[in-house]
């Protein structure tokens, strides 16, 4: 897509169903590669929320922003960045950092976000450099393990540390997700957003970060190196080597216990997930859960497993992505999500500490 052709979408400010505008806002991210130069503005949409039972009428609020928009300098990878709040509850102070799978989008992930927004938290659906597919790249090298962690930090923060990608500081997560978090405290200065930034950057400790597959992976990376508040991995970390995990899992600067998975066991990714976190000390917590026949909190474990029929079946990746893409993730007579318990859980749990570990 050409950098040119993208530019934010114009102000508009809408109420409906939350299921009518799922399918606007994927609309909107495809009509982002017109050719047309539209105004550098935000995009405010009101959701409504008279398709859930029991719950407060009043909004979510979402944010369509293009990451051009935020810093000029981002010159790829720019679908748009996903910002939303729940103006009904009484925020937790925490921001959710979504980041997606190869070759995925923020707007393929509406239902996540949606549920975070819904728990109290600020959440961003962040896009950023994730195309490829590490293993790809990596699995063919010397040194894998090396290639899995050069690729992953400088997809991070943009300093040069492998041939198999081109990621500049402007186009590095840390960047995007700074100048978002600038972007939105400037635009919208009653909503929240400046609580998760200082003069260094964005405040890690109030940060939770999640994300499928690579997405997950770059989660987890940067909470080994950062001190953050959780980390939801939907079918992640996959990196391996064979069936296990590779090195860079084993240490990590957040504590165990921050960290929660779900994974589909069919995946065919599954052993070398199941390896990452048992790397990652998740086994101190529990065995894993099947969350298709038991009920939160599923034993205080932090490992959760499905086996439920993805959308489009057992073809491809489907499984792997069913974890939290909207277009693969199960869905019941009602609509809603299957795994939306498991996703709660993962998003509000109180982590539950090993004997060796200090939250």
């Amino acid at each position: 897509m050409p950098t040119s052709s993208k530019s934010l979408v114009g102000r508009a400010r809408t109420t409906m169903t939350a299921s009518a505008i799922s399918a606007l806002l994927v609309g909107v991210a495809a009509l982002g590669c017109g050719d047309s130069v539209r105004p550098i503005e935000p995009r405010r949409v009101t959701v409504t929320r008279n398709d859930r039972v029991n719950e407060s009428s009043s909004p979510l609020v979402v944010h369509v922003v293009s990451p051009p928009a935020t810093d000029p300098a981002i010159d790829q990878f720019v679908h748009d960045h996903y910002a939303w709040l729940d103006t009904a509850q009484h925020p937790i102070h925490r921001l959710l950092v979504l980041m997606t799978g190869t070759g995925q989008f923020p707007a393929h992930f509406l239902f996540v976000q949606k549920e975070a927004a819904r728990l109290g938290y600020h959440v961003i659906g962040l896009e950023y450099v994730n195309s490829g597919g590490i293993a790809k790249l990596c699995r063919p090298t010397t040194d894998p393990a090396r290639c899995y962690e050069d690729v992953r930090l400088e997809i991070i923060d943009g300093i040069d540390r492998s041939p198999l990608v081109s990621v500049s500081q402007a186009n590095s997560i840390d960047n995007r997700l700074e100048k978002l978090l600038e972007f939105l405290a400037v635009h919208f200065p009653d909503e929240g957003w400046e609580q998760f930034r200082n003069s260094d950057g964005p405040k890690w400790p109030l940060i939770a970060v999640a994300g499928l597959s690579v997405g997950g992976g770059e989660a987890a990376m940067i909470a080994k190196l950062r001190l953050v508040d959780r980390v939801l991995m939907f079918s992640a970390v996959p990196d391996s080597i064979g069936k296990g995990s590779v090195p860079w899992v084993g240490s990590h600067r957040t504590p165990s216990d921050r960290y929660y998975g779900l994974a589909h066991n069919r995946d065919g990714f599954f052993l070398p997930i199941l390896a990452g976190w048992d790397s990652l000390g998740l086994s101190a917590f529990g065995q894993p859960v099947l969350v298709d026949t038991a009920e939160p909190p599923y034993g205080y474990t932090h490992m959760l497993v499905t086996g439920r029929t993805p959308v489009g079946g057992f073809v491809g990746l489907n499984a792997h992505g069913s974890t939290a893409t909207d277009s693969f993730t199960p869905l019941g007579l009602d609509g809603r999500p299957l795994l939306l318990d498991a996703w709660r859980y993962m998003l509000s749990a109180s982590p539950r500490r090993s004997g060796s570990l200090d939250r």
